[in-house]
């Protein structure tokens, strides 16, 4: 049975979807309350357009056509993306009834759904996406999600409780929408969480990307590279506004789907791992004989992301050193790629010493054509 708790965990998943800017699918039965939530952002001083999509054209998506004086042809934004561009605060463009829009509509949503892109608009970074559905056995004329559609949403399963409607029919009173500022925690957390990202991918390569093999299936969360940039910055805003770990996994199962996501919380809850500030300042301090070359990379990459968000010509040369004592611990495979992002794309500052230890890499820096000149 589904409680007040699971209701608010829904609440602060799609308050944290909202906030990062990840568009979201809410799935639930009729009359649910759906669309009052999502609305109820307005209360919050958000500007909400909601469409219902089977009303409209690819057009008023895509943009209509417009020929001008001189023959060429522009693509003119709809009422609802002009009044979202021009509002001085946060907007949300909400399209509802998404699975009784035709594929052709659904198709045309999706450039403003991960691009912002209006026609010849484009919507500021403040505008969200959002969008609820009946699944398809229970949607009037439903149609069911292509992959690639799919694959643009954070997919959560919406619920209203007894307890919860009981109380607000009484009371007139309706849990409002958790909504939320990505704060200054927010950045270290991301860096924090692709890392492990990275670090998961690396162990288990084949769930970059993996469309399942049913058509179901297809239609809602599964891995790949867009899905896992999805479920890191999620994770990451979830961690740093101490959400809870079950809101966390209804968002990390929203992009990656529940095996992968549920494999990928266990692996990351397993790692006890050194804080890459610690080894920069200390780098005698790092111990990598015995450690397993998935947990090496994903120290190796911590200090890469460390280097990356706050470059001096001093941490830079550690990060090099402390490569190649992993490699010599825990052998070169968990530490190459690492170098490798190191030398190259600009990451090196301006000043700072090649250590001798890159002598430890020169084979594959010489294959990749990275291998430094002597100094």
């Amino acid at each position: 049975m589904r409680t007040r708790s699971d209701y608010d965990f829904q609440l602060q998943a799609l308050g944290i979807c909202i906030a990062a800017r990840v568009p979201f699918l809410l799935w639930g039965l009729p009359g649910e309350g759906k669309t009052a939530v999502v609305e109820s952002a307005a209360d919050a001083g958000w500007l909400v357009e909601t469409l219902i999509v089977s009303h409209h054209e690819p057009s008023d998506f895509a943009g209509l056509p417009v020929v001008a004086g001189d023959g060429s042809v522009t693509l003119a934004p709809p009422s609802w993306a002009q009044r979202l561009a021009a509002y001085d605060g946060p907007g949300l463009a909400f399209f509802d009834e998404w699975t009784t829009a035709s594929p052709a509509v659904q198709a045309a949503a999706l450039r403003p759904l991960t691009h912002g892109e209006v026609g010849s608009l484009q919507l500021p970074q403040t505008v969200a996406f959002g969008a609820a559905a009946n699944p398809a056995d229970v949607a009037v004329g439903g149609w069911e999600l292509a992959a690639p559609t799919a694959n643009r949403f954070c997919h959560l399963d919406w619920h209203l409780p007894l307890d919860v409607y009981t109380e607000g029919l009484v009371t007139g009173q309706w849990p409002s929408l958790s909504l939320f500022d990505c704060g200054a925690a927010y950045e270290a957390e991301l860096r924090a969480t692709r890392v492990l990202v990275a670090g998961y991918l690396r162990a288990r390569q084949t769930q970059l990307s993996a469309l399942p093999k049913d058509a179901a299936g297809r239609g809602r969360a599964f891995p790949t590279p867009r899905t896992w940039e999805y479920a890191s910055r999620l994770l990451a805003l979830a961690r740093s506004v101490g959400a809870s770990r079950d809101v966390a996994r209804l968002l990390v199962f929203g992009c990656i789907g529940d095996a992968t996501g549920h494999e990928f919380l266990a692996w990351t809850a397993a790692q006890d791992l050194p804080d890459p500030e610690e080894l920069l300042a200390d780098p005698a301090s790092a111990r990598f004989t015995g450690m397993r070359p998935d947990r090496v990379h994903v120290v190796l990459q911590s200090l890469l992301a460390a280097v990356a968000g706050a470059p001096s010509p001093e941490r830079w040369t550690t990060a090099v050193q402390l490569c190649a004592v992993a490699a010599q611990s825990a052998g070169l495979d968990a530490a190459v790629p690492v170098v490798r992002a190191l030398l190259r794309g600009g990451l090196r500052p301006v000043g700072a010493a090649m250590p001798p230890e890159i002598r430890t890499f020169a084979a594959p820096l010489a294959l990749a054509g990275l291998l430094p000149a002597a100094s």
